[in-house]
């Protein structure tokens, strides 16, 4: 049965891998977004073939006043699924206002339109940030809230309004907390990105004659994530969206890797002979054969709190959507090496 989905935030990563996902299954897609007039922005729409298929309203979530409500309203979304927000944890430390009210208060705006609708189910993507990790040896989706950055106090506020909102007023909305998610898409701001850009770039400078090209920089290698595809975790999201009693729920790949483990999946896929020499601010990954450095530490990308990630329990998970992510990180650090390769140093289309 088509529905009409209304998809907040629709031209990230998440936005456009659920677009695709959702034309995919035959529904009604509208993205809500800003300056759609700018092209570039488009790209990721572009890349997978949707921008032509998604009907794009420009509207800004962090307008005050009922401008937002009644703009929603006028829509008549089936499901919401909500995207939109300012998503750097680093850049929160440096703009704690402004992820506040987008990560915050946007989230409640939408609740508050969902609500006076007449109860239109929402999904609100949480994150692995909100969660107090002291004393626990695993994450599951009754975790203790306890966020350490501004982003993840922002979205943890968005997390328990969801739950108001669900259990006192009536209106069905169901939150994921989401764990680090990657593919081609995925933002510059992010450490992912990174690493297959600069490692592809050194790839790169190599291949054209330069003989020791400048080191990817990085912090603290030993941080552990919970790396899955954005592809899994959009599938995922709809099928919250569409379980028949809203909830909590977690998504994730269920497995742990260090972000050394990250580089070097990277450096081999990309053909970079790398061994990794001493601790701490001192570590290098460097070419056993002529000694050069791919990749040194460096204190300025330390985070001012770094908690690593914990193992998650997907079993309530997978019991109750059926849902399973890939099993393995090397396929998507083999894609999203293939695209940086094809982009042959331009930026993103």
């Amino acid at each position: 049965m088509q529905e009409r989905v209304l998809i907040t935030g629709i031209l990230g990563q998440d936005g456009a891998y659920l677009a695709r996902h959702l034309l995919d299954l035959g529904h009604d897609v509208i993205g809500l977004g800003r300056e759609f007039d700018d092209p570039a922005r488009l790209w990721r729409l572009r890349y997978l073939g949707v921008h032509d298929q998604v009907r794009l309203v420009e509207l800004d979530l962090d307008t005050r006043g009922n401008d937002v409500l009644t703009r929603i309203a006028a829509l008549r979304p089936d499901r919401i699924i909500h995207l939109a927000a300012q998503s750097s944890v680093a850049r929160s430390f440096a703009e704690p206002l402004l992820t506040a009210e987008s990560a915050g208060m946007g989230a409640v705006r939408i609740f508050e339109a969902a609500r006076q609708l007449g109860g239109v189910p929402v999904v609100q993507p949480s994150s692995a940030e909100i969660l107090d990790l002291q004393g626990q040896t695993h994450i599951d989706a009754h975790t203790p809230i306890g966020a350490q950055s501004p982003y993840g106090a922002a979205k943890a506020f968005a997390h328990l309004m969801a739950r108001v909102y669900r259990q006192s007023m009536a209106t069905p909305i169901s939150t994921a907390i989401l764990f680090n998610h990657e593919s081609p898409l995925r933002g510059d701001a992010f450490v992912t990105r990174k690493i297959v850009r600069e490692l592809v770039r050194i790839r790169r400078e190599l291949d054209a004659g330069v003989t020791q090209p400048a080191p990817l920089r990085l912090g603290k290698l030993d941080a552990l994530r919970d790396w899955s595809h954005a592809r899994d975790i959009v599938q995922g999201l709809w099928l919250i969206a569409q379980h028949p009693q809203a909830g909590d729920h977690v998504l994730a790949s269920g497995r742990l890797h260090s972000v050394r483990d990250f580089v070097s999946l990277t450096a081999a896929h990309v053909g970079l002979d790398m061994v990794w020499e001493g601790q701490g601010l001192d570590e290098v990954g460097r070419c056993p054969r002529n000694g050069h450095v791919w990749v040194s530490v460096d204190p300025a990308f330390y985070r001012p709190t770094d908690p690593d990630q914990m193992p998650v329990d997907l079993r309530s998970t997978i019991e109750a959507l059926h849902w399973q992510p890939t099993p393995s990180l090397a396929p998507l650090i083999a894609e999203m090496c293939d695209f940086e390769l094809t982009m042959n140093g331009r930026n993103a289309p």
